[in-house]
């Protein structure tokens, strides 16, 4: 089924919709940074003219999660570590807020769909496949911003999103606790049942700080690194 099929039923433009295709190709690890994004592939999947389609390209440049290079068009565009934390820190403000926005009732009324993550999320991280687990982390908290109803949010939210989905993330989902990062989203749906909405704000605040704390100290590493690796050069040019 192609985009123009369900379109008279969306309230987004054509090309909005391709953007948002785009996007989930992004998000699911489909596209990973520097893969080309192909105009052609894309009117090909969702039965649609080029014209949307280079509209949309248009659009994800503007926005820094395409970028376009001479000779090979447009790519998802690389992301750094600072970038990351960044868009990590903007994150855990946003994502309570929409929870506080959304109201209990909208919260508990997405219970079912969040449940239905965590064995998906264990499954991924028991099979080492860390692109699956960040889908359906991503899937989660998307459920719970989308709860908000504000569309200016969602789609702050979904420029977050792209931003954290970098290398840095996924050398992270190597190393760390399989079990607290699932518990960190069980405590998200513990607190909506309990009807605590000041834990519910916590609890996505903290998902993100943790994360954040681990980059800072991964980039003071590497900056420290640097700082030995110019020593090293700058001992041996003096011995010349």
């Amino acid at each position: 089924m192609g985009i123009e099929t369900f379109r008279p039923a969306s309230r987004l433009s054509l090309s909005e919709q391709v953007s948002k295709h785009i996007l989930a190709k992004i998000s699911s690890g489909e596209l990973l940074p520097g893969d080309r994004v192909v105009e052609a592939q894309i009117c090909k999947e969702l039965h649609v003219s080029s014209i949307p389609v280079r509209e949309a390209i248009r659009e994800l440049v503007a926005n820094h999660i395409l970028e376009y290079v001479i000779h090979r068009g447009a790519q998802v565009r690389e992301v750094s570590m600072r970038e990351t934390i960044d868009a990590l820190e903007v994150k855990s403000v946003l994502e309570p807020l929409a929870a506080n926005l959304a109201g209990l009732k909208n919260l508990r009324n997405i219970l079912q769909k969040l449940r239905k993550y965590i064995p998906q999320m264990r499954k991924a991280l028991e099979a080492n496949d860390h692109v699956a687990f960040q889908a359906s982390n991503q899937e989660f908290h998307r459920h719970i911003v989308e709860a908000a109803g504000n569309a200016i949010l969602l789609r702050l939210w979904e420029q977050l999103a792209f931003d954290i989905r970098t290398k840095p993330l996924m050398d992270y989902l190597r190393i760390a606790d399989p079990e607290q990062l699932i518990g960190e989203h069980q405590n998200v749906i513990d607190a909506i049942e309990e009807g605590d909405t000041k834990k519910i704000g916590y609890m996505l605040e903290i998902h993100s700080v943790h994360l954040v704390n681990h980059l800072r100290e991964k980039m003071a590493e590497n900056a420290e690194e640097a700082e030995k690796h110019i020593l090293v050069i700058n001992k041996r040019r003096k011995q010349v």
